[in-house]
């Protein structure tokens, strides 16, 4: 179910097609590994957890670090036994305030993702000052699973604040604005995007889909 930001929550129909077909593009693009090990501190209400996440360690046969719940304190303590971690915005702040965390505690660690909401762009140049690491930070929803990731290899691209990179392999995106015209670079407009891991419709709201 979405949360319900712009009205009643809606329910997603997402298909085990469309669930594989994301967790096999981020297996690739994010490189995950069966050694990998990955710091789960998400809620698994949401996408990001139940889903990207746990999807992402299953799909490659990667251990799982579960948290019941986010203490910032103990999450950089596993980073010793970790590989990967996701979070939302705010757990990489609660963490940043955490004097344990060094470059030294986040070495074993070859990839810090973020994602659900903005980064600033003041916590990602913070993380990577205190951290080494720079943070990967990509772009989805309830009804299409991730859409867009920064590049994981420097071949591919930067990782730039502010920004969520390009779109994921097999997504097409473009942006629009209200007559349907596309944009220029610069402008505002809607995000529209087709691709294997967009959603069948709305749950018994086929006037909302």
């Amino acid at each position: 179910y979405t949360s319900g930001t712009t009205g009643r929550s809606k329910g997603a129909m997402l298909s085990h097609g469309n669930l594989l077909s994301n967790a096999q593009v981020l297996k690739t693009h994010w490189d995950w590994q069966p050694g990998d090990v990955l710091i789960h501190a998400l809620p698994i209400f949401h996408v990001h957890g139940l889903f990207v996440a746990i999807h992402g360690a299953l799909v490659s046969g990667s251990k799982m670090l579960w948290f019941e719940k986010f203490d910032p304190r103990a999450t950089v303590r596993e980073m010793a036994r970790a590989t990967v971690m996701m979070g939302v915005p705010t757990l990489y702040v609660r963490m940043l305030a955490e004097a344990s965390l060094t470059m030294q505690a986040a070495s074993n660690i070859r990839l810090f993702i973020a994602g659900s909401a903005p980064l600033l762009p003041e916590t990602f140049d913070a993380w990577r000052e205190r951290t080494g690491h720079t943070i990967v930070e990509r772009y989805g929803m309830s009804e299409t699973v991730m859409l867009t990731s920064n590049a994981y290899h420097a071949k591919d691209g930067e990782r730039r604040a502010g920004t969520v990179g390009k779109p994921l392999p097999g997504v097409q995106l473009r942006i629009h604005d209200d007559k349907g015209q596309a944009c220029r670079t610069g402008d505002i407009g809607q995000i529209e995007v087709k691709g294997p891991n967009v959603f069948k419709g709305y749950w018994r709201m086929p006037e909302k889909t």
